[in-house]
C-alpha cells in the first residue's frame, strides 16, 4: 500500500490568525523559532509549513491522507518497450546498441515509465520541487515492480536473476545499488537527495546492498534541464568522484528519478568503471 503519512489529531485551539493549527504543532513551531540551533530543526519546520501549503491528498483523485492512493498508483503505466537511450532504437532491457555503445560507460538504462504520463511526472515534480519526500516510497516501489516484472523475477528476497547482460546467469543479490548523488549545496537546499530515497526503497524490496556517500558530486554546475545533449555532456564532465576502495568487478545499478540523454548517469558510470566496477546499469522512473 502507498505510504500514508500520520496526521496529529490533537485538539485545535482558537487563534487570532484562524489557521486552525493543532496545539502541539503550534508549540513545536514556537520552540523551533526560539532555539539557537535553528538549522537543526529547519527540515521539520519546513515540512510543517509545506503540509499547510500543500495538503496531503492524492495527486490524482484528491483522496485525503495519502499522496498517491493504491487505485491511482495502479494507473501509472510501465514502459512496455525499452530503447537504446542514445538513438532510440528498440533494444532489449535498454542496452545501448552496437552503434552507440562505444560512446557510453553504461551497459544500458532501464526506464520504468513515461514522463508523458501526467501522474508519474506530477509525482516526480512534487518530490523534487514541492519537497514531498513521502512520494519517494511510491516511486521506489514503482521501480521495484517494474524491475521484478521485466526480468520475470518470481520472488523478491535473496534471489538469483538472469544477468542484465543476457550472458548466462548472475547472482544480483550481490549487485550494488548506488543513487546518483547531488552536490551538497543542492542537497542542503532540497533537504534530501531524491535519488537516494528512491534507491533505498528499491534496495529494500530486493534486499540488495546500497552504497551512499562514496560516489560523490564534487562540482556544482548549472542544471542540465535546459541544455542540449552536447552541452549536458560537457556540463557534467568531471563532476563526480569515488571516495572508497576498488569495486573489484562488482555489478552496479545506478538509480535516479529521471534520465534524458543519460549524460549524468554515464559520467557516474565512467567514474565507477575507472574504479574497478563490472557492468554498470542505469535504472530510472522515467525518460524525459
Amino acid at each position: 500500500m502507498p505510504f500514508a503519512p500520520t496526521r496529529r489529531k490533537n485538539k485545535e485551539i482558537n487563534n487570532p490568525l484562524n489557521f486552525g493549527f493543532a496545539e502541539a504543532e503550534l508549540i513545536d513551531v514556537f520552540m523551533f523559532l526560539n532555539e539557537k540551533d535553528f538549522k537543526k530543526n529547519a527540515i521539520r519546520l519546513r515540512a510543517f509549513f509545506l503540509d499547510l501549503i500543500f495538503p496531503i491528498e492524492c495527486l490524482r483523485c484528491g483522496k485525503d491522507g495519502v499522496w498517491l492512493c493504491a487505485g491511482c498508483f495502479s494507473r501509472i503505466e510501465f514502459r512496455d518497450v525499452q530503447h537504446c537511450l542514445a538513438c532510440k532504437k528498440e533494444s532489449a532491457l535498454g542496452r545501448f546498441c552496437r552503434t552507440c555503445r562505444s560512446d557510453y560507460s553504461l551497459r544500458g538504462v532501464l526506464v520504468a515509465g513515461n514522463y508523458e504520463d501526467e501522474l508519474l511526472s506530477k509525482a516526480v515534480k512534487s518530490l523534487k520541487y514541492k519537497f514531498v519526500r513521502q512520494l519517494s516510497k511510491d516511486l521506489g516501489r514503482f521501480l521495484a515492480v517494474f524491475f521484478r516484472d521485466i526480468l520475470k523475477i518470481p520472488g523478491h528476497q535473496n534471489i538469483t536473476i538472469q544477468s542484465l547482460a543476457g550472458s548466462g546467469h548472475s547472482n544480483f543479490k550481490n549487485a550494488l545499488i548506488i543513487p546518483v548523488p547531488l552536490h551538497p549545496r543542492r542537497e542542503r537546499w532540497r533537504g534530501f537527495n531524491q535519488a537516494e530515497l528512491i534507491a533505498r526503497c528499491f534496495s529494500d524490496y530486493f534486499n540488495l546492498e546500497i552504497s551512499v556517500g562514496k560516489l560523490v558530486r564534487i562540482k556544482h554546475r548549472k542544471p542540465q534541464t535546459k541544455l542540449n545533449k552536447k552541452d549536458r555532456k560537457n556540463n557534467i564532465k568531471n563532476c563526480f568522484a569515488w571516495r572508497a576502495g576498488g569495486l573489484s568487478g562488482r555489478n552496479i545499478i545506478l538509480v535516479d528519478d529521471v534520465a534524458t540523454t543519460g549524460s549524468t548517469l554515464n559520467e557516474c558510470a565512467r567514474v565507477l568503471k575507472e574504479n574497478g566496477a563490472g557492468e554498470v546499469w542505469g535504472l530510472v522512473a522515467a525518460n524525459g
